[in-house]
């Protein structure tokens, strides 16, 4: 497959080609598009199209590739030109279903058709389509699935592999809104009890107080952290890619916040530093020294996947509501807005980038300013 990019030599837009000789070895061909690089992007652009449609015809590709082999090879193509927790989604979803099912599909690129990309989401609604759990792919799995495909056919687009992108007309199953479950405060405290003693305690327990994301809790480190002052500072987030762990900025602007410690806070992480120092101490080079908060009895870091792992273990043996990990966050949105604060206090408080997304999520349990309506409206009644 012919690939190619838009470079800039001596002020005008050139367009480079990757190409293959006889022998297979890769090799450039740059093509002079006379474009002045002023006001002529998007000409330099359709130049390239025109370009690499012309060669991939030429060398038979569009005709013949699969679009099961056009999704292995554009993911090879992608690796390096995303976050590595984007590409850790769009390799799962490929190779765990869109790939296996369009190799059976034997569908050419060239082929591909909207009534094809719908057939294969509605398919994943049987009972058996996840892989993992045996049971159907929600509609918002499938709508990531579809985000995936349509970002694959869109470059495919821009490669003059194809005229145009079959998934911009193809419909998804209709998503459910999302109704958020969460433990009431008694329920919590008793779900705390579980992990006492457990690697995960201190994560977990940070995560039932400031609705941290399993990503902000386990980037948390000491750097960030005023036990003078009493304070938490959110700015870093430990993601989870194929190749390992790394460190990334929070997911919005509005999630880089600043949260006052509470006391039962400060004596929980005075005493996580204390027990981090003697740990290294005693267990000496066997101690890995990071700054992490988080980190299991030998120092390493807390990885995302073992915190969920561990959550679900535990919480799958016992009577309390089946919640996930993420749904911690839930319940302190939950319980403080029944506590009787305000929306925008709980927007800050979790760091949402709007009140607006606060309330998308969260009014229908919001029982306080509902309940003050109705006795509002008694008074107006009464009145009357």
């Amino acid at each position: 497959m012919v690939t190619g990019s838009i470079q800039i030599k001596n002020g005008k837009y050139q367009v480079v080609l990757n190409l293959e000789d006889e022998n297979g070895k890769r090799k450039q061909k740059w093509i002079s598009t006379g474009l002045p690089v002023r006001g002529n992007k998007k000409a330099a652009e359709a130049f390239l199209h025109d370009e690499l449609s012309k060669w991939n015809r030429h060398s038979g590709v569009v005709s013949n590739m699969l679009v099961a082999d056009y999704f292995e090879h554009w993911l090879g193509t992608i690796k390096d030109e995303v976050r590595p927790n984007t590409y850790r989604g769009y390799h799962g979803n490929m190779t765990n279903h869109i790939i296996p099912y369009f190799r059976l599909q034997k569908i050419k690129l060239q082929d591909l058709r909207p009534i094809d990309l719908e057939d294969y989401y509605f398919s994943q609604l049987r009972p058996d389509s996840n892989l993992e759990t045996g049971e159907a792919l929600s509609p918002t799995t499938i709508k990531h699935h579809h985000q995936n495909i349509s970002k694959a056919l869109s470059d495919a687009v821009r490669l003059g592999l194809i005229q145009y992108n079959p998934a911009s007309a193809a419909r998804t199953p209709k998503a459910r809104k999302f109704n958020a479950e969460f433990l009431n405060g008694k329920q919590l405290e008793e779900m705390l009890k579980l992990f006492k003693g457990n690697p995960v305690e201190l994560p977990i327990k940070l995560c039932a107080v400031y609705g941290f994301r399993r990503s902000e809790v386990l980037g948390l480190k000491w750097r960030n952290v005023d036990l003078i002052n009493r304070t938490i500072t959110v700015s870093e987030t430990l993601q989870q890619s194929i190749g390992g762990e790394y460190t990334d900025a929070p997911k919005t602007e509005s999630s880089f916040l600043t949260l006052p410690m509470s006391d039962a806070t400060h004596k929980l992480l005075t005493e996580q530093k204390r027990l981090q120092e003697d740990r290294a101490k005693l267990m000496g080079n066997y101690y890995v020294k990071t700054d992490y908060v988080c980190t299991m009895p030998n120092g390493v870091v807390i990885t995302p996947n073992y915190l969920t792992r561990v959550f679900h273990s535990v919480i799958s043996k016992s009577d309390l509501p089946q919640i996930r990990l993420h749904d911690l966050r839930h319940s302190v949105a939950s319980n403080l807005l029944n506590g009787g604060f305000t929306v925008v206090q709980v927007q800050e408080w979790l760091g949402h980038s709007s009140s607006a997304t606060t309330l998308n999520f969260y009014a229908h349990i919001d029982k306080t300013s509902k309940l003050s309506i109705a006795e509002a409206l008694d008074k107006i009644v009464l009145i009357a």
